[in-house]
């Protein structure tokens, strides 16, 4: 019995190797010249221009809190500024309320004091007046009591009364 020979099963020809060998090496080369390296630079390119996407997100993201603060900063101010103004208009209000009281108080006094003296006016002239009509009544009644001898103490009397009564007045 032949024994097959295990040997040539185990390892191919050697011409049959190196030929494989060569046709894979060839295969290898042309895929790396014709496909590895192209889509190696795409993706290389790919790459490159996706981390300066990122690298400009993260910029513009950055600067959108930047600017997120500012105007936050911004709010805080203005509401300061605003409550400012308002605490302001209130005191300018105060202001001008205790002014336009104590300007009322001062017409309202300056008003009350004219209205006094007027009426002093007033009573002094209807004092003159009444004076007047009274010297008027009492010349008039003293003629005609004159004309009438004056003899008896009763006329006198009314007169002296009358007179009286003209002075305390």
């Amino acid at each position: 019995m032949q024994l097959p020979d295990v040997f040539g099963l185990l390892f191919p020809n050697v011409w049959t190797f190196i030929s494989q060998l060569c046709a894979t090496a060839v295969l290898f080369f042309l895929m790396y010249k014709l496909a590895y390296k192209p889509v190696k630079k795409i993706l290389d390119e790919r790459s490159n221009y996706e981390q300066s996407r990122i690298s400009e997100a993260d910029v513009l993201k950055e600067e959108t809190e930047r600017l997120n603060e500012e105007a936050k900063q911004g709010i805080i101010e203005a509401n300061k500024s605003a409550e400012d103004i308002v605490a302001s208009a209130r005191e300018e209000a105060e202001i001008i309320k205790k002014e336009l009281v104590e300007q009322g108080k001062e017409q309202s006094k300056q008003l009350m004091e004219n209205a006094q003296r007027e009426i002093e006016v007033q009573r002094s002239k209807m004092l003159q007046d009444l004076h007047s009509e009274i010297v008027d009544a009492t010349i008039s009644a003293t003629e005609k009591m004159l004309k009438v001898k004056i003899e008896n103490q009763e006329d006198k009397d009314n007169i002296d009364t009358f007179v009286k009564e003209v002075i305390n007045k």
